[in-house]
């Protein structure tokens, strides 16, 4: 499976080129692309979109794929539009499907897919973050709003299945990589980013740095209880697929009608 079998076409994107390129600082530093999905999310954008205009990091191409937003989300892209290189607004088949449109059109060395309501730390995020981007994979921490890390590989024994869950907010791949190994799987609605490192982790251990890069957003549709059978779901099949043989797998598939029945429940109230 290569990323031109999973991505919906919308071009072909620019030639790649590993670029090391010199700061003001006369540091060698690898160029970044930051992508953002999303759709009728206009004011958890706008917090991204200043987030990420505000970043000193001086290689950084801005990516913005939104899903034919009807909320005013395309207004407000076009509003920084000086700090977007590449946007598109229109109907797609979710958000690998959209995770993988803003990778076609990346011409960077990393890649890095901040949602939309995630933010960086502080305006030297990235530039700082640069020195570590020395491996195919390169993973930061995540924190939530009361500055609690996210991503067991970073606070757990390290095993394939624990490297899988890397934040993605906080993670870098070097664009190479997802030439290798395909791009995010169209199967996955919400689990995605944990299928991608799965299918990746067991030939490819990422380096793990422990210093938060983002704050993510909370309201994102994995915390959601609405989503949270397919969430458990599609983590279990991602476990039956790549790690038969781990603990507890057994034991969240009898839990699935539980988290089935509360996420209906969820949706009857919100009706």
């Amino acid at each position: 499976m290569t990323l031109d079998d999973i991505t919906h076409p919308i071009s072909k994107g620019r030639a790649v080129i590993a670029r090391m390129e010199t700061d003001d600082r006369g540091t060698r530093s690898p160029s970044v692309t930051v992508i953002t999905v999303v759709r009728n999310a206009r004011a958890q954008l706008e917090r991204t979109l200043r987030s990420v205009a505000g970043q000193s990091h001086p290689h950084l191409e801005y990516i913005v794929v939104d899903g034919g937003s009807t909320d005013g989300t395309p207004d407000m892209i076009r509003e920084y539009g000086q700090h977007v290189d590449y946007w598109v607004s229109e109907p797609d088949r979710g958000i690998s499907d959209a995770f993988n449109k803003g990778i076609r059109a990346s011409s960077n060395t990393y890649i890095l897919l901040l949602n939309a309501g995630d933010t960086f730390l502080h305006d030297h995020a990235l530039r700082n973050a640069a020195a570590d981007l020395t491996w195919p994979i390169v993973a930061f921490e995540a924190v939530n709003a009361v500055d609690r890390g996210i991503g067991c590989a970073h606070y757990r024994p390290r095993s394939p299945r624990m490297l899988a869950r890397l934040p993605h907010q906080a993670t870098f791949v070097r664009r190479d990589i997802y030439t290798r190994y395909g791009g995010y799987s169209l199967d996955f609605s919400v689990r995605m980013d944990y299928e991608f490192f799965a299918r990746v982790v067991s030939s490819l251990e990422p380096k793990l740095v422990h210093r938060p890069l983002v704050r993510f957003d909370e309201t994102g549709i994995s915390s959601s209880l609405k989503y949270k059978y397919q969430f458990e779901r599609e983590g279990y099949l991602v476990e039956q697929r790549y790690f038969p043989g781990a603990p507890g797998r057994i034991g969240k598939r009898l839990l699935l009608p539980g988290f089935w029945l509360l996420s209906h429940l969820v949706t009857q109230e919100r009706v």
